[in-house]
């Protein structure tokens, strides 16, 4: 791993901190392919048992693409590498055997989301807020997120959250079953999050696997085509004026002015 991705293991708890301060723990090029090597790490080890992923500080979980990269990149390319590696390594992080829990330290953002939907377990932070803001940026979800989104909170749920981009609190998340627990002012979000992965880690490793197994086979029967169609949509949208308007407001830092139908 680079400092970006800090992957450490101890008595068979893995975490993924993703320590990208100056960006709000956006994940540029780099930090992708270090996310990813880091899923594919926690795969191959026998020794781990669950795996927590969380973000440095208490600002951010994480904030999706680094915009102020990618808006240097509006090549029909860039969007099909995006799409590709983040996918990949949220499909992959579905299929370990092991249970994944997201400590979400602070704001999830546009991919920090989808991330969320990839995880088995989510515990927040009382402050952290929560945004599908790909429609912002003149996008759809990227990395798998809408079929996930829709397997865990239903369709009606989940248009309202992809439609309106709207920004939503960790008590709210938590009423509509998007986090399992959020913790209150005063109590360590580290502390909860370690009796959790504690206490799985004293059931039967093999149960856990099948259970987690199952559920997903279950809800996902048709999640390959979903996120095929995904794919397509993501990558047409990449080149499209209103996402390459997005970049520039962004890199301006200005509101965007998308064009009429």
């Amino acid at each position: 791993m680079n400092n970006e991705i800090i992957l450490t293991q101890h008595e068979g708890i893995a975490t993924l901190r993703v320590n990208r301060l100056e960006a709000r723990n956006a994940l540029n090029w780099t930090a992708q392919e270090a996310f990813a090597a880091a899923i594919e790490q926690v795969a191959v080890d026998t020794a781990v048992r669950v795996l927590i992923i969380t973000g440095m500080s208490d600002k951010a979980f994480v904030s999706g693409g680094d915009l102020k990269e990618l808006s240097e990149h509006p090549e029909r390319e860039a969007a099909e590498r995006l799409n590709r590696v983040m996918r990949d390594a949220l499909v992959q992080l579905t299929r370990l055997p092991i249970p994944v829990i997201a400590a979400v330290n602070g704001d999830a953002f546009g991919g920090g989301c989808e991330i969320l939907t990839a995880c088995d377990l989510r515990v927040a932070a009382s402050h952290a807020r929560f945004c599908f803001a790909q429609v912002r940026n003149a996008l759809c979800t990227g990395w798998g997120g809408t079929g996930r989104l829709v397997n865990l909170l239903g369709q009606a749920r989940a248009l309202d959250l992809l439609l309106t981009s709207r920004i939503f609190s960790a008590e709210e998340a938590q009423n509509m079953g998007f986090v399992q627990q959020v913790v209150e002012e005063g109590e360590e979000l580290e502390t909860a999050v370690s009796h959790l992965a504690q206490s799985l880690i004293k059931l039967p490793q093999h149960a856990l696997a099948a259970s987690k197994r199952l559920v997903y086979a279950a809800s996902q029967s048709a999640s390959e085509a979903t996120n095929q169609l995904e794919t397509t949509l993501f990558v047409d949208l990449w080149s499209q004026p209103d996402h390459l308007e997005a970049l520039a407001a962004f890199r301006d830092k200005r509101s965007p002015v998308f064009g009429e139908r």
